[in-house]
């Protein structure tokens, strides 16, 4: 195991040097960093699971609806003395490494060791690996490559033994990409759902389902403290932001020639032929395509052999058809889509059925010359060799306003994709406590975590006070222990309440929801379960 790990080592490292320059480079999803410092001062504070990043401008229930496993790795790793960019580096090369070894593990289970290397040697470095990484700075959507390879192997586990044990690993790689990244988790599903029908049929076992189907709703069990308060209380943020505009889908549609393009840049998707974009397959990996075919059609009298070309046909052609503007009917018939915004997100998809097919191309090529297997390693790291890097590298000052706490309390180039309906301007003072819209109050010992605010206020006159926080469901004012009702939210959103002449101690705490309260219960229960299962 050593030897396949220090193998699979070497594969990966060459696409990850630009990493260890002492300095981070640009992308264009550089918030990750302000995400990634909000989940650490979260979880410091004792808040879990993390639910609102407290810093971005007034409060923002991020967390409640983007997935953040990897940040919560992160914070392991910021807790061992790295800073949040180097943090940051850390994260983005361990995807890459351990989604080499998750795609080794699979297919050899699938094809041969040898077949495994080849598969790795795809997946890492397929172009599109390099735009996540390089060019787009997609951390999450990075990490989520590490449970396609993982979710199929346990899927091939619960068909070969249907074990207990099976069953709980497969819940827990369901739950693990769940809680890594939503919209992938949707674009997966159909595949996954393929891939089961593909492993149900080769048994002719039609009761498998039962198991593969008790594994996936074991994983929505325990991604249900994430899952459910972020299905339920989506109307309560303003989703226009996330599928308007630049962000509408029909904007983003893949041309057929551009699968084939050998273009590299670092500029935007836009409408049109115009993208500044990648979205290319790799020539090395469409040479392997038309070989898979080849091979197909060779050994098409080999009924199981040829099921598996037709399986993996089939859902590489699918994954492209969902990039193309000949599926914008499925794509307006499914309102849920909407929230994937670039139809070129398939590429992921499309990148990991490349993959099992090159394994399956190496285990079924009958001329095995070692020469041959090396010449077609190389060619796929020579082809994208070029792509593993950035544009240009910039000062650790750049991301100062991510990580500075004043500067993200104003807004500094913060995105508006998650702002609570309440919100109807971000443009006002900045105040970090307490203060009256009307009346007189004076403030004293004023204290401020994550999920929880303190003070003692000598109100002076009738006052409408208002709190530094957005309101969101959940938040909750006691004055002197008692719960206070609310007045309506102000026009940017905060908490405002109203007092009379007096002295008193005021706390605004951030409560579960019954739907939160339900999904934390129902985690914990499935959890009990997998530890049960595994026993």
């Amino acid at each position: 195991m050593k030897k396949i790990i220090l193998i699979l080592f070497l594969i990966t490292l060459p696409s990850l040097l630009p990493y260890f320059n002492s300095r981070f480079f640009y992308t264009q999803d550089y918030i990750f960093i302000a995400r990634l410092q909000q989940v650490s001062v979260a979880l410091s504070d004792g808040q879990f699971p993390v639910r609102w990043a407290p810093d971005l401008r007034f409060g923002e229930p991020i967390f409640n609806f983007y997935a953040s496993l990897p940040f919560y790795l992160g914070f392991l790793i910021n807790l061992l003395g790295f800073d949040y960019i180097w943090t940051a580096k850390i994260l983005f090369m361990l995807s890459s490494f351990l989604s080499a070894i998750t795609m080794f593990v699979f297919v050899r289970k699938l094809f041969s060791e040898k077949a495994a290397y080849f598969s790795s040697v795809i997946y890492v470095w397929a172009p599109y690996r390099a735009v996540d990484m390089y060019v787009r700075g997609a951390i999450a959507e990075a990490w989520a490559f590490v449970f396609f390879p993982l979710i199929f192997y346990a899927s091939l586990l619960v068909v070969e033994r249907r074990s207990h044990r099976s069953i709980a690993f497969l819940g827990l790689s369901i739950s693990g990409l769940f809680l890594t990244h939503n919209v992938t988790s949707l674009m997966f599903m159909p595949f996954l759902g393929l891939w089961w029908l593909y492993l149900i049929i080769q048994k002719k076992n039609w009761k498998l389902s039962l198991s593969l189907i008790g594994s996936f709703i074991l994983g929505i069990g325990i991604s249900s403290f994430f899952l459910l308060p972020a299905l339920a209380e989506r109307q309560f943020i303003q989703t226009k932001y996330l599928i308007v505009g630049y962000f509408d889908f029909r904007a983003h549609f893949v041309a057929l020639k551009q699968f084939f393009s050998t273009f590299w840049g670092y500029g935007s998707s836009l409408w049109g032929l115009d993208d500044g974009l990648s979205f290319q397959i790799g020539l090395a990996n469409w040479g392997i395509i038309i070989l898979a075919g080849v091979l197909g059609f060779v050994n098409r009298k080999k009924k199981k052999l040829l099921s598996l070309f037709v399986f993996l046909g089939f859902s590489f052609t699918l994954s492209l058809f969902f990039q193309h503007n000949k599926s914008a009917f499925i794509w307006e018939a499914i309102p849920s889509m909407a929230f994937i915004q670039f139809p070129w997100r398939f590429l992921s998809i499309s990148v990991f059925i490349t993959a099992i097919i090159g394994g399956l191309v190496i285990d079924n090529l009958k001329y095995k010359s070692k020469i041959l297997y090396l010449v077609l390693f190389f060619f796929v790291i020579s082809f994208s060799f070029s792509f593993f890097k950035p544009k240009e590298y910039v000062d650790d000052s750049f991301f100062d306003k991510f990580i500075n706490i004043e500067t993200m309390r104003q807004g500094v180039d913060l995105t508006k994709d998650y702002l609570p309906v309440w919100v109807a301007t971000i443009d006002g003072e900045v105040f970090n406590d307490f203060k009256t819209e009307t009346g007189e109050m004076e403030t004293n010992d004023f204290k401020r975590a994550s999920d929880k605010f303190s003070g003692n206020v000598v109100v002076k006159s009738k006052a409408n006070i208002l709190a530094p926080i957005t309101y969101f469901p959940g938040w909750q004012v006691w004055v002197n222990g008692k719960i206070l009702p609310q007045q309506s939210p102000s026009s940017m959103g905060l908490i405002s309440f109203e007092l009379l002449p007096g002295s008193y101690k005021i706390d605004v705490k951030l409560t579960n929801t019954p739907i939160r309260s339900i999904g934390n219960i129902l985690s914990l229960i499935s959890i009990g379960l997998v530890v049960v299962l595994f026993l």
